[in-house]
């Protein structure tokens, strides 16, 4: 009697002329089958980011405008050569990435006060530390700009970087300042054309 190997056996896929390795999966589950080495999709990949040249803010791969400052960038997170730098001086507000502009010869008040500080209260109507009436910074048509705490006091004070103010007295405001509303709240001073951005003077 002459013995057969059982189909599927060991000498079949020895002989199989066309057992090239491959895994074939089921064409009706998708599913490679039983006691096939699956291979695991790759690992999602992390997209990189960079400071923004101007405001120092995180800015994802590929992003042509800032989120925090709304520069100018190019693909690579860098400042667009020959784009203008940011005119105004810039509050970027840590933790929220919300920013106020102050133009060249205007003043922007900080406070909850709608009416006293419109730009201002949207951004701080949570803020119960900071007052109604705050601060003030200037921008001067020569390009400096300044802070000042409101002349009657503010409830919790002004700093800026380790400096407290004095009511009504103005601190004159650098690049890479930060200025305190209080005890909680941080605005990071972004000067124009000198922002963290490319020649700034440490």
């Amino acid at each position: 009697m002459t013995d057969h190997a059982a189909p599927g056996g060991a000498d079949e896929d020895a002989d199989d002329p066309e057992d090239d390795g491959l895994v074939l999966f089921d064409t009706l589950t998708g599913q490679a089958p039983r006691g096939a080495a699956a291979t695991a999709p790759p690992p999602p990949v992390a997209r990189p980011s960079a400071p923004c040249p101007w405001c120092g803010a995180r800015v994802p791969e590929g992003v042509d405008t800032c989120p925090a400052c709304l520069s100018p960038l190019g693909a690579s997170g860098t400042a667009v050569p020959g784009s203008p730098p940011p005119a105004a001086w810039r509050l970027v507000f840590r933790g929220t990435g919300g920013h106020l502009e102050v133009p060249p010869g205007a003043e922007l008040r900080l406070g909850r006060d709608a009416d006293w500080a419109p730009e201002a209260a949207g951004l701080l109507a949570g803020e119960t530390s900071v007052s109604a009436r705050h601060a003030l910074v200037a921008h001067g048509e020569d390009g400096a700009a300044s802070v000042t705490e409101v002349p009657q006091g503010a409830t919790n004070g002004v700093r800026v970087n380790d400096r407290v103010l004095s009511p009504g007295r103005s601190e004159p405001l650098r690049d890479g300042d930060t200025v305190w509303l209080g005890p909680w709240v941080a605005l990071r001073v972004c000067g124009p054309g000198r922002a963290g951005g490319p020649g700034a003077s440490g």
